[in-house]
């Protein structure tokens, strides 16, 4: 056993060297107790360190005795914890076996002697004991005031070997998780070398880290996206601990492209960087998730509008131009058109992009047993082609086509025709572009359904219209036949009055109604016995009461018939007068429905402007005179206006016979419900 120094000086001097020799943990626990116990003669030494709280683990021991067969759990116990955690060191004899407090009887199971017990000190931090116990009576302690010294040294060592230990631990769980982690750190020189990168290159891009260094990190990324990461990378450069922040695509090693996004900062003047540390993660699902939304946001954007567009469409043509608009605008191809099928040929009927290029298809027709448009037609599929000069189907048509997506349009089952696409670039279409075409395609089938269907109907009610107005003419002429007295008369004062009611504002369904009521002004008269209707002298007055009853007979007639409900202003109100003196009803002003009073004037005129049996027509100067002087009692002042209006623009208006002159009308009796002479014949109900 080394003899005790004889001083504290040399004590402190010998241990601390053989302390700093140490270059782990464990040498520094195991060799440091071994050396103090020898120096001091100690039969036990036992080093524990602190874990947390008031945990303690025997680290190292010294001695071969039989005080080490103490079982742990029999020595550790929470009183003796205590003494150790309070950092004291204790050298003093034992008087007697006869042990009293707590620590004592501790000592007593280990027979011991004596203890000199000190703490291991980080500054304020206590992170271990020493315990060295003799069996012996005391020994000679001189020097052992420096065990405090020692114990701080000893403690600063150790916390220092153990931090140390600690980030090489880390470092290595960073390096061992990074290499073999999917995201790929990278550390840039200013040339844009690849100083290092992380073992994730190998998974992520096919390539190892050892093939990577010293190459510029450039090669890898995609030729469309070189340029910008280039500008990037040349930005970061210029301001120290400036960030990088992008998305751009990289190539595989197999020649697949991924989307990396980028985070890096500037680190050139950090002493242990001295370059660009760059983090890189695959987010390529993340960005055709991301591309999928937005073309399905775009897809759905054209559907809208599409929908939007065709629902305003009127005819086939207006369809066609808006789809081929739309297309254009929306998915940015520059050529679209539409053609219909018609027989064996494909009609143009609409294009949009460069006009130019279109002026020869323009004008011609393409056959359907030819070219990938007829091909759509023929099987009544989708067709999408990279590139067209590969393609044995496509035929030229004038302007530079590389790719072409067609569609066929669906009318009712059938293929009605196509819709075309076209770009001068190869592979310009993908599976969104054809879907997106098709439910374009499917729109307009829809759209083009409904204006055909529309179209065949307004065919039917046209015919049908022409078929009733045929009818309602017939009835008229029926009408003039049956009284010759007013041949012709329906249908002249049936256009003058849709002139003057025109002139006067009128127009669609309510012209068309005024039309149909002039017609049938009369039809009344269906009703009135041939004795009272084609009696040659004069009616008495029940024969009057009962000519004047064809207004109602009129509405009675035609008021069942759907059709003509709304023609039945004229027939049933064109003898009323302004002042509420006609029949049937007696109604006076605007009581009166317009056209029954446009009518009134018109009916007036013809009948002065024609021949009569009884009568020569009145020539244009008088029977205007006639109209003005009947202004505010038989007419509407305004209805005159216009019409004397219109006279004054083309001196007459209607066919007449030579006009008699003044005077020259020969003896007519005038009834007192007639006294200005607007009669028919003599004693009738009026023109």
């Amino acid at each position: 056993m080394p003899t005790l120094p004889p001083d504290s000086e040399t004590l402190l001097l010998t241990v601390t060297r053989q302390l700093l020799a140490q270059g782990s943990e464990t040498d520094l626990c195991q060799q440091g107790l071994a050396f103090l116990s020898e120096v001091l003669g100690a039969d036990l030494g036992m080093l524990h360190l602190r874990l947390s709280g008031h945990e303690y683990v025997l680290t190292a021991s010294w001695g071969d005795h039989p005080l080490l067969g103490v079982h742990r759990r029999q020595v550790m116990e929470p009183d003796w914890v205590t003494l150790l955690t309070a950092g004291t060191w204790i050298s003093a004899p034992v008087p007697s076996p006869d042990w009293h407090g707590p620590e004592e009887r501790n000592y007593a199971r280990l027979g011991a002697r004596h203890l000199v017990n000190f703490g291991l000190f980080n500054g304020p931090e206590l992170v271990g004991t020493v315990n060295l116990l003799f069996n012996r009576p005391r020994p000679d302690l001189n020097g052992l005031g420096v065990l405090g010294t020692i114990g701080a040294l000893w403690g600063t060592l150790l916390s220092r070997l153990q931090a140390e230990s600690t980030v090489r631990a880390r470092e290595a769980m960073l390096r061992t998780v990074t290499d073999q982690g999917t995201d790929l750190v990278t550390v840039l020189d200013r040339d844009g070398r690849v100083l290092y990168q992380s073992g994730g290159a190998r998974q992520l891009l096919g390539r190892s880290a050892r093939d990577v260094t010293g190459r510029a990190a450039l090669n890898v990324v995609h030729p469309d996206d070189l340029g910008r990461v280039q500008e990037a990378f040349m930005a970061i450069q210029r301001l120290p601990d400036s960030a990088l922040n992008l998305t751009f695509r990289a190539l595989h090693v197999d020649g697949r492209v991924l989307w990396l996004e980028a985070r890096g900062r500037n680190l050139l003047q950090e002493p242990s960087v001295r370059g660009v540390v760059v983090h890189s993660r695959d987010v390529t699902a993340q960005h055709l998730s991301k591309r999928a939304l937005e073309r399905r946001v775009q897809e759905l954007t054209l559907m809208h509008a599409t929908g939007l567009q065709l629902q305003e469409a009127q005819s086939v043509d207006e369809i066609a131009s808006r789809v081929a608009r739309l297309i254009e605008g929306r998915l940015g191809h520059p050529f679209v058109w539409v053609a219909e099928r018609v027989g064996e040929q494909l009609l143009m009927r609409a294009c949009d992009g460069n006009r130019e290029a279109w002026t020869a298809l323009d004008a011609q027709s393409l056959p359907v047993s030819r070219g990938l448009c007829g091909a759509a037609v023929r099987g009544g599929v989708t067709l999408m082609v990279g590139d067209v000069t590969r393609d044995p189907r496509y035929v030229p048509i004038g302007h530079e086509v590389r790719s072409e997506l067609v569609t066929p349009i669906r009318v009712a089952g059938r293929v009605w025709g196509v819709l075309n696409v076209e770009s001068p670039l190869v592979d310009a279409f993908d599976e969104d572009d054809r879907q997106a075409l098709e439910t374009v395609a499917a729109q307009m089938g829809a759209a083009l359904a409904s204006v055909l269907l529309l179209a065949d109907l307004r065919g039917s009610r046209d015919e049908l219209s022409r078929a009733y107005d045929q009818t309602i003419e017939g009835w008229a002429r029926a009408l003039d036949f049956r009284d010759r007295e007013t041949e012709g008369h329906s249908q002249r004062v049936t256009e003058l009055t849709v002139h003057l009611a025109r002139r006067m504002g009128l127009s669609g369904e309510a012209l068309l109604h005024l039309r149909r009521g002039a017609l049938l002004h009369d039809i009344g008269k269906m009703g009135i016995p041939d004795a009272v209707l084609l009696k040659p002298g004069p009616l008495d007055d029940q024969e009057w009461a009962v000519m004047r009853r064809h207004p109602d007979m009129a509405l009675a007639l035609l008021e069942p018939i759907e059709f003509l409900r709304g023609a039945l202003d004229i027939p049933s109100a064109h003898h009323e007068k302004w002042d509420g003196t006609g029949y049937p009803a007696g109604l006076a002003g605007e009581e009166i429905p317009l056209p029954a009073r446009i009518f009134a004037v018109i009916d007036v005129w013809d009948a002065l402007r024609h021949d009569r049996p009884y009568r020569r027509a009145w020539d244009a100067g008088r029977a205007r005179a006639l109209i003005e002087q009947e202004s505010g009692r038989h007419f509407d002042p305004q209805v005159v206006r216009a019409f004397l209006a219109w006279l004054d623009e083309t001196g007459d208006v209607g066919t007449s016979s030579e006009a008699a002159p003044d005077g020259a009308a020969g003896a007519i009796h005038r009834p007192a419900s007639d006294p200005v002479g607007l009669t028919d014949r003599p004693d009738r109900s009026g023109p």
